[in-house]
């Protein structure tokens, strides 16, 4: 997805930012498991947060209008390229960019490594997709360089991969084959330094031009290949799905699913070993084990192996009950995003104070809303934790921030005799389905300058959930926006669920 505003906006789309309301998914008539469907969903996410944030012109307001209609007509009868079209030509517009045929194929066009892992001096494969088809710029021909940029400022400088490349809208997939410069190990990025009629791109119009591509340089194939070996033997126990993430974590990152940068693969290939050694030994693999891990089971739905985070804190007590927390991440995001992505792991350090597990699932992919497998996903996640460690199944607590706000209420209305409370943050659901958990308490937390998720959506559930009766504190944040009111709630939030424990319901 391009950056449509500034830098600090971007990190926020790429990490965190969830859909306006389930409207907003209905509207569009998306079905979210098809991948190019999530993609138009997540980019109006983008096109509603910068019609809600930028002052527009009457005139660009009534263009804006217009072609999300057209985005929402295009997605109604599944032509999600088209769709993305108009989307990207609004974002254009809001922004006061020429929307010329050079931009709008510059704009289209995806970029893809064959691998995003890669031994110092190989080679990678590189490849710019056209998410959607550009009429006018069939005859159009782009000029292009490709360099390798260091993501550490005290890394070698950066170093061109070939030379010159030619990009023609009417041969399209663009494929190339690069050799990579003996360097050191560590983050890169390959550069797509695109240019029409050999003119670098404004900085404003750069985003569409310039194609950013992960690449982690390392000697890594000899673990690997050891690893999968041990795998293969392993006693087929509780536990092994653990190690196996480790090398299907690696899998991922290699196939661009997520930024390699993110994880340190030594030290994760490590904690497989380990986990292999006791089950080899006959032991139980996490006896002990407190703190922050990555763990995974097989799922039954499909037989894919499922990831979350898990965090135990130093309090915990095998001989007695305790209280586990389950945390959804937004739209975006993966298991990761709420250990590592609000005030530094700010949730871990509040669970540790009150004494929590926290359970940090998957759920699918990153526009899952929670429905269906990724659902699922979640309960299944608790489930695994509860087969390793003594969880009170009296307190039991659900939140979320934004999607994980709408999949806290969502899950908690599906399965409403689980939970003794619930966190949604930034969130929304449907109001009429208050009447199902009324009987749960909840600490509601929504800012009133929220230009991603309104702050109507969390008034309609609260309104709706006092009416039929149930206890809920709500904080609304005065100018608070989508992603600045998270994390300062954790702490009061975690002491809220602490006084609470599930109650019977008729």
């Amino acid at each position: 997805m391009n950056s449509y505003t500034n830098l600090y906006a971007n990190t926020l789309m790429k990490r965190l930012l969830l859909p306006v309301a389930i409207a907003l998914v209905l509207a569009f008539g998306l079905v979210l498991s098809a991948q190019d469907a999530g993609l138009v969903l997540r980019t109006s996410v983008t096109y509603n947060t910068q019609k809600a944030t930028l002052p527009l012109s009457g005139d660009q307001r009534r263009q804006a209008d217009e072609l999300s209609r057209e985005a929402q007509q295009a997605s109604q009868a599944g032509k999600y390229g088209d769709a993305l079209r108009s989307l990207h030509h609004g974002l254009a517009v809001m922004r006061n960019v020429a929307w010329t045929p050079a931009f709008e194929f510059a704009s289209s066009l995806q970029g893809k490594l064959d691998h995003a892992i890669v031994e110092p001096g190989g080679q990678v494969t590189v490849t710019l997709t056209p998410l959607y088809a550009s009429a006018r710029a069939a005859d159009l021909k782009l000029s292009g360089s490709l360099v390798l940029v260091p993501v550490s400022k005290d890394g070698p400088g950066e170093k061109p991969l070939g030379g010159a490349v030619a990009v023609a809208a009417a041969a399209v997939p663009f494929t190339t084959r690069v050799a990579l410069p003996e360097t050191p190990a560590g983050d890169y990025t390959v550069e797509i330094r695109l240019a029409a009629d050999g003119d670098p791109p404004a900085a404003i119009a750069r985003a569409a031009f310039v194609k950013n591509l992960a690449l982690h340089i390392d000697t890594l194939a000899e673990s690997v290949g050891k690893l999968r070996a041990r795998l293969a033997k392993a006693p087929k126990k509780d536990g092994l799905a653990s190690a196996e993430y480790a090398l299907a974590l690696f899998e991922r990152a290699d196939a661009g699913d997520f930024n390699p940068a993110r994880v340190n693969f030594r030290e994760e290939f490590g904690a497989a070993n380990v986990i292999l050694g006791a089950l080899e030994a006959g032991k139980e693999p996490f006896a002990g084990k407190r703190g922050d891990s990555r763990r995974a089971y097989r799922s039954a739905v499909d037989n894919t192996l499922q990831p979350y985070r898990l965090f135990i804190p130093e309090s915990y007590d095998a001989a007695k009950p305790g209280p586990l927390l389950v945390a959804l991440h937004g739209m975006g995001g993966d298991e990761n995003s709420l250990f590592d992505s609000y005030a530094n792991g700010l949730l871990k350090r509040e669970a540790e104070r009150v004494g929590f597990l926290v359970v940090c699932p998957k759920g699918r992919d990153s526009a899952s809303m929670y429905r269906g497998a990724a659902e699922q996903d979640v309960l299944d996640a608790m489930a695994d934790v509860e087969r390793t460690y003594h969880v009170d199944a009296a307190r039991i607590y659900l939140m979320g921030h934004s999607m994980g706000g709408y999949g806290t209420w969502s899950i908690a209305m599906d399965h409403p005799d689980i939970f003794a409370a619930l966190g949604p943050i930034s969130g929304g659901g449907a109001p009429a389905g208050m009447i199902k958990i009324r009987h749960i308490p909840a600490y509601v937390v929504h800012g009133d300058d929220d230009r991603t998720v309104p702050v109507a959506q969390s008034r309609n559930m609260v309104e709706a959930g006092k009416k039929a009766g149930a206890e809920i504190v709500y904080v609304e944040v005065p100018g608070g926006s989508h992603v600045s009111v998270a994390a300062p709630a954790f702490g009061a939030m975690l002491d809220f669920f602490a006084r609470q424990k599930r109650a019977e319901h008729q």
